[in-house]
């Protein structure tokens, strides 16, 4: 028995199982990045739906929150802010107003109803964050 060393074989098997765990590592953290960056998105988005609600109610007056598809961006009417929409993120409308091609839009009423409807956002094709906006009391929930 020769207790010299590893042999050659042993050395290369071990750096393969080091490359493939390694591997498995980043790819794991590039996910779990996509997804923190896509929950940040909808959160973000969803504060600026329900600032729409509140600017509405407080200034007695309607106000619109706007989805470009074709900018990717999301704002408020009459509000410099604006929501740029990740490049991995898709929205999905159901029963959403379209004001214009390529421009959807969720409206609020001062008496606090809305235009209503449900926006689904997906990330490789996949839905991660559903919600919905009522038509009765505009108020934004999880669906």
């Amino acid at each position: 028995m020769n207790s010299r060393g590893f042999t050659l074989v042993e050395i290369i098997v071990v750096m393969l199982l080091i490359a493939v765990s390694g591997s498995l590592v980043f790819m794991s953290v590039g996910r779990s990045a996509e997804q923190k960056q896509g929950k940040m998105f909808a959160q973000e988005m969803v504060s600026l739906v329900k600032k729409a609600r509140r600017t509405s109610v407080a200034h007695s007056r309607p106000v619109a929150f706007f989805i470009s598809s074709e900018d990717r961006i999301c704002w408020v009417e009459g509000s410099a802010a604006s929501l740029k929409i990740p490049e991995k993120v898709m929205i999905q409308e159901q029963g959403i107003a379209q004001p214009e091609p390529g421009v959807y839009g969720v409206y609020f009423y001062p008496d606090g109803s809305a235009s209503g409807g449900e926006l689904t956002l997906l990330a490789d094709g996949a839905p991660f964050f559903v919600f919905r906006v009522d038509i009765l009391t505009g108020l934004v929930t999880p669906g």
